[in-house]
C-alpha cells in the first residue's frame, strides 16, 4: 500500500463564501510496483465518477484496505480514532488525469491526495490511460494438444511529529450533505458484488465452452466435408442449463 505523508497546513479561500478556511492536505505516494484500480474505457465518457464508483465497489477489499492504512498511518493527527464507515459516509471524490485519443484503453486510477477543508473530506484520484494492444495467435496452426483455455490468465514508522501550528482534526465536525451526490458515494455490500462476480464468471465460462465447441465442429467439417454430427442431445442439455441458470438469476 502507499505512503501517507504528514498533512500540510494552509489557508484557502472558499469560492462560495469568500472566507478563509483551514486546509489539511495529505499527499499519497504509490510505489511503481503497486497496482491501483483498473477498468476499460471504450470512449471518453466512460472515464467518470460513476465509473470510479462502480470500480471501487467491485474492488471493495482494496478500497477498505486503503482507508484502513490511511487511518492507521495518520491517527496521530486526529482527535480520536475513526473507522472505515466514518470515512465512507463523509468522503467525496474528484477525478482528473491526462487524456489519450486512443480507445479502447486500459485506465488505472489511484488516489493521490486527501484534502480536508471547509467541512469537506475530499479524495483526489488521478487516472493514467494505456492503449489496449490485442495479439491474436493463428488458431489454425495451433497444435491439437494445446487447444486449452487457461482461466487463470483471463482479463476480474510513525510520521513526523505534529507541527506546532497544526491543530488536531475532528472528523465529527465535518457535516454530511445529504443533498450532494455528484462527488460522494458509499461502498455497497461486498457479498452482493461477490455473488455478482460469480455470475459473470459462470457466463464467461459458458461462452468460452460454446466457442470451443463451435471451433471443433468447424475443424471437423473442414477435414471430412460432411455434416453428420447430431446435436439434438446437446441442444437439449443446453436448453436445460439455460433454464436452470435463469432460475438461479431470479433467486439472486
Amino acid at each position: 500500500m502507499p505512503t501517507f505523508k504528514a498533512p500540510q497546513y494552509s489557508k484557502v479561500v472558499d469560492p462560495s463564501t469568500g472566507k478563509q478556511e483551514s486546509c489539511y492536505t495529505f499527499s499519497i505516494f504509490f510505489d511503481n510496483k503497486e497496482e491501483g484500480i483498473t477498468f476499460i474505457a471504450e470512449k471518453k465518457e466512460d472515464i467518470s465518477l460513476q465509473t470510479l464508483q462502480n470500480c471501487v465497489i467491485e474492488h471493495v477489499n482494496w478500497w477498505n484496505h486503503f482507508v484502513s492504512e490511511f487511518l492507521h498511518a495518520t491517527a496521530i493527527f486526529f482527535s480520536k480514532p475513526y473507522t472505515i464507515d466514518n470515512i465512507n459516509k463523509i468522503a467525496k471524490h474528484k477525478l482528473s488525469g491526462k487524456d489519450s485519443p486512443h480507445f479502447p484503453s486500459n485506465v488505472t486510477v489511484k488516489p493521490t491526495i486527501i484534502q480536508i477543508t471547509g467541512g469537506k473530506f475530499v479524495i483526489h484520484w488521478e487516472y493514467v490511460m494505456q492503449q489496449m494492444m490485442i495479439d491474436i495467435p493463428d488458431l489454425e496452426e495451433e497444435d491439437e494438444d494445446n487447444n486449452t483455455i487457461d482461466m487463470s490468465k483471463l482479463p476480474v514508522g510513525k510520521e513526523q511529529q505534529v507541527i506546532n501550528d497544526l491543530q488536531e482534526l475532528n472528523i465529527d465536525q465535518l457535516p454530511i450533505d445529504k443533498n450532494s451526490t455528484e462527488e460522494g458515494f458509499e461502498v455497497e455490500n461486498p457479498a452482493k458484488f461477490y455473488d455478482k462476480q460469480r455470475v459473470k464468471e459462470a457466463r464467461l465460462k459458458a461462452k468460452l465452452a460454446l466457442y470451443k465447441a463451435n471451433r471443433q465442429i468447424a475443424k471437423y467439417y473442414d477435414k471430412y466435408g460432411v455434416n453428420d454430427i447430431s446435436d439434438s442431445e446437446s441442444e437439449t442439455d443446453i436448453e436445460t442449463s439455460d433454464d436452470e441458470e435463469d432460475e438461479e438469476e431470479v433467486q439472486l
